[in-house]
């Protein structure tokens, strides 16, 4: 089945109208408080969060088509949350949409860099190997670097903005960096390269407290390490490990198999292959 399904509210409720069968195997037969048209009512509103309104008539006409119908619902009621009503019952005081513009104005003064009251006094940073790190340290580290000198024509990428239904004082967001080496780095110390950074989808987040301020960022990451040139790693190692100044550190360098994992990879697969001769011995018993 495509990857990235996309069901469209309209074409649930069509079938909650038209297909009765539809709805008898959805309920399966199972006992429940709710009817079955209040449990495809509900079906429908959970799936509406992931619908695609480009594709959505095309696959849920396969979908229904190919008689996984039930089994799609049920697992959208089950398993998935419902982000709607979890936010509509948060308690925090700040908006998701005011939470997200919070969020982008910390990017866009480069983290809290160039205007620190921006950030709480109990501020930190949390990065895969990095931190915690308290706000003056991170704003000294993170200026230090300079990346607007080293990368004039650098790119983040964010997109994705969305608050954290668990957490509705947190924003997440995405980004993808690209950029040339084409100035120094470090203050001076790092010359430029001329070579092209491309590093990897990476997660980070932003939580508030009440007051609207940033308590902590998180940055770095990485979502798929296959992606663009860094190595693997995220943040400011994965943009050095690209221009030939990874630093001089196992943390700073791509990820390489350790000897122990290695062997517990080859005992397991040797373990599997005796168990399968044993059973073939015995007749599968």
């Amino acid at each position: 089945m495509t990857s990235g399904l996309a069901i469209s509210v309209a074409a649930v409720a069509s079938r909650v109208v038209s297909g009765p069968r539809a709805l008898r195997r959805a309920t399966n037969g199972a006992t429940s408080n709710h009817t079955p048209a209040n449990r495809w009512t509900a079906t429908s509103t959970r799936l509406s969060a992931v619908t695609d309104p480009d594709q959505a008539d095309q696959v849920s006409e396969t979908v229904f088509a190919s008689g996984t119908d039930a089994k799609v619902a049920a697992f959208c009621v089950e398993q998935m949350v419902d982000e709607a009503a979890m936010l509509a019952a948060s308690t925090f005081p700040i908006s998701p949409d005011d939470l997200i513009a919070r969020t982008k104005a910390i990017l866009a003064n480069k983290n809290g860099v160039e205007n620190p009251a921006l950030l709480a006094s109990d501020f930190k940073f949390v990065a895969p190997v990095v931190g915690p790190l308290p706000k003056d340290d991170f704003l000294q580290a993170f200026d230090g670097f300079k990346l607007e000198e080293g990368f004039p024509d650098a790119n983040a990428g964010y997109y994705a903005f969305r608050i954290d239904p668990f957490e509705p004082n947190r924003v997440w967001f995405d980004t993808r960096f690209r950029g040339t080496n084409t100035g120094p780095l470090s203050g001076g110390s790092l010359a430029a390269t001329g070579k092209k950074v491309e590093a990897p989808p990476q997660a980070c987040s932003m939580l508030f407290n009440e007051r609207g301020e940033c308590t902590q960022l998180t940055a770095g990451y990485v979502m798929d390490k296959q992606v663009g040139n860094t190595g693997g790693l995220g943040g400011v190692f994965g943009i050095f490990y690209a221009i030939g100044y990874g630093l001089p550190f196992p943390e700073a360098q791509p990820w390489q198999k350790s000897v122990q994992y290695d062997l517990f990879q080859r005992f397991s697969g040797a373990t599997q292959e005796l168990q399968k001769f044993v059973k073939g011995l015995t007749g599968g018993n």
